[in-house]
């Protein structure tokens, strides 16, 4: 994620007005280098120019006018959904389709690729989008998590096989793209506060894999949860979200400190096997 769309996303977190937004989201294919250094083949969307590592998020508000152009420069056609919002259907290789969505609902929103599913999602090709209303001014904080099988991305990519999901292997696990201890330099990511006031947390899962989020230092709320309703209101330190499912958790620190959170399962706090990396970062909480 470059340093213009990070300021144009804070930029609209703390805004309580509505805008007309022209996006040039682009399908791309290239290559990720992975926390050991080890390198995969991936394919995403974004508005930069040169190959993003993870798919952008995007923190709009009701009321927005988004103008939104998708470019495919893939050799690959690919489709373009937000569900809940409109279906792009197919775009050839070197194609590109260009629409207007007028955001009329708030909420947490996934964007992705529907075609040849679920491999080009895995690949990358899969996003989140906040859609807040005018009047939300709390602090939020953003997880796309996912998981790679670095054998895997190389059979979609370069073979176009579809590889058995039973034999479905991650051996590497991020958020927003990047793993411990990268993450904690993402400040989108990573939550920062004070002792009493409120922040929240978004949680798509873009990945195959149920992961389990668990908070160390405090409980937190779920304000709401894309899967089971039911457990809205509830307050505790460990979260499982579902595959392209997601939670909205929100946390106002009762002490000061700087406290671990990882995914319960430990697999997933690992790159290439070496712990503690992977899914793991910390939230640091001033007085």
């Amino acid at each position: 994620m470059n340093k213009l769309f990070i300021f144009f996303v804070l930029l609209k977190a703390t805004s309580s007005f509505s805008a007309t937004i022209d996006v040039r989201l682009i399908i791309q294919n290239g290559t990720r280098t992975l926390v050991d250094g080890t390198q995969v083949l991936a394919k995403t969307f974004s508005t930069s120019t040169s190959f993003s590592e993870n798919s952008d998020t995007f923190i709009w508000s009701k009321g927005d006018d988004v103008n939104l152009k998708v470019v495919n420069l893939d050799t690959d056609a690919h489709s373009f959904k937000i569900d809940g919002y409109i279906d792009f259907g197919n775009i050839p290789a070197g194609d590109s389709i260009e629409q207007n969505i007028q955001l009329t609902t708030a909420g947490v929103f996934r964007y992705y690729d529907n075609s040849n599913q679920p491999y080009n999602e895995y690949v990358g090709l899969s996003g989140l989008i906040h859609i807040k209303e005018l009047t939300d001014n709390s602090t939020y904080f953003y997880w796309d998590l996912r998981e790679i099988d670095s054998v895997w991305n190389a059979e979609i990519i370069s073979n176009s096989a579809q590889p058995t999901l039973t034999d479905y292997e991650p051996d590497y696990f991020t958020v927003n793209g990047k793993s411990h201890p990268n993450v904690n330099g993402d400040p989108i990511a990573r939550p920062v506060g004070n002792v009493g006031q409120e922040f929240k947390i978004v949680i798509l899962n873009n990945g195959l894999s149920i992961h389990s989020m668990h908070f160390h230092g405090y409980h937190l709320t779920i304000e709401d949860d894309s899967k089971k309703a039911i457990n809205i209101g509830r307050s505790k330190d460990t979260f499982p979200i579902y595959p392209s499912e997601y939670l909205v958790l929100s946390c106002t620190p009762d002490k000061p400190g700087e406290y671990p959170v990882h995914d319960h399962n430990l697999a997933a706090v690992s790159s290439g096997q070496v712990y503690a990396t992977g899914m793991f970062l910390t939230l640091n909480i001033a007085p």
